[in-house]
């Protein structure tokens, strides 16, 4: 009993041959809470183990854990409702908030809340980051019936969801270099490998094209390459030109600056002889385009 309540699993015992076993096998699958329970708390019995190596162990810290993940996971457990002071990094002031508790997600070292108001169906997203202050209510809500939180989250990298973006099947090319740590550590779970040769693995997706996918796609640089469908393969080619502007403007102002020095320095570093200067000044400008 106390390891169900702790990691939500039940575990049996098989009679006829006196060994256990997990009864709930589904709820240990990757992404579930059960799964990251029993996950943490053997890496947590490894490294308090492992105390007398000090910094040779190194972990990432997750800031938005410590203050209101507690509370959030208590007023789900009774579906009450919670009032925040939040403030997103595009306001100047917080505001405050009476909102329900539907869904918690960690990823990249956030942790986000999925919650609907209560005159308003609607879920939106909330960074627990960005917490300035959590209360929770004697008031409490019906979880919505009709509601899956895992279905509401499997099409999409990250946590963004929007309405308008819908799921489809996305083709990448990989080399083989990369693709060995895409197959280890996949960037969706509908990954699909369906086609490979000597120089490159092909990958298939299910999944929403938000702007999400495509930081994630961006990270991977030129060790892969948008095959389909037609509009996503668009949207890598404009960031990545965008991209590429950006630093060739630097790359060119640089380039004049560097030009202009050298001009500059001839003129102080040579006699004053005009003649001189005049034939400098007329192939300079034929070599170079530049006056």
């Amino acid at each position: 009993e106390a390891i169900e309540e702790l990691f939500l699993i039940r575990i049996e015992c098989d009679d006829r041959s006196n060994k256990y076993y997990i009864e709930d096998k589904e709820g240990l699958k990757s992404g579930s809470a059960s799964a990251w329970l029993l996950n943490t708390f053997s890496i947590s019995n490894i490294l308090s183990e492992a105390q007398s190596l000090g910094s040779r162990v190194q972990v990432e810290d997750i800031p938005s854990s410590g203050r209101y993940l507690s509370d959030i996971l208590a007023a789900m457990r009774e579906n009450r409702c919670i009032t925040i002071d939040y403030h997103p990094f595009s306001a100047i002031e917080p505001f405050e908030l009476t909102i329900q508790p539907l869904i918690t997600k960690l990823i990249d070292r956030r942790w986000y809340l999925y919650a609907s108001k209560p005159n308003d169906p609607k879920v939106k997203l909330y960074a627990l980051d960005r917490f300035e202050g959590c209360s929770i209510l004697d008031k409490t809500f019906d979880y919505p019936t009709d509601f899956d939180a895992e279905s509401y989250t499997k099409d999409v990298v990250g946590v963004a969801i929007y309405d308008r973006v819908k799921p489809e099947k996305i083709r990448i090319r990989a080399n083989r270099r990369h693709a060995k740590y895409m197959e280890s550590l996949p960037l969706h779970h509908s990954q699909t490998k369906i086609a490979e040769s000597e120089k490159h693995i092909d990958f298939e997706y299910f999944v929403s094209p938000t702007p999400e996918l495509y930081n994630k796609l961006l990270a991977y640089g030129r060790d892969i390459e948008v095959l389909s469908p037609a509009k996503v393969r668009s949207e890598m080619y404009s960031l990545t030109t965008s991209m590429a502007n950006l630093y060739s403007h630097k790359m060119e102002t640089r380039q004049n600056i560097n030009k202009t020095s050298q001009i500059y320095r001839f003129i102080y570093v040579y006699p004053s002889n005009l003649l001189q200067r005049y034939c400098f000044f007329t192939n300079y400008a034929k070599l170079n385009a530049y006056i």
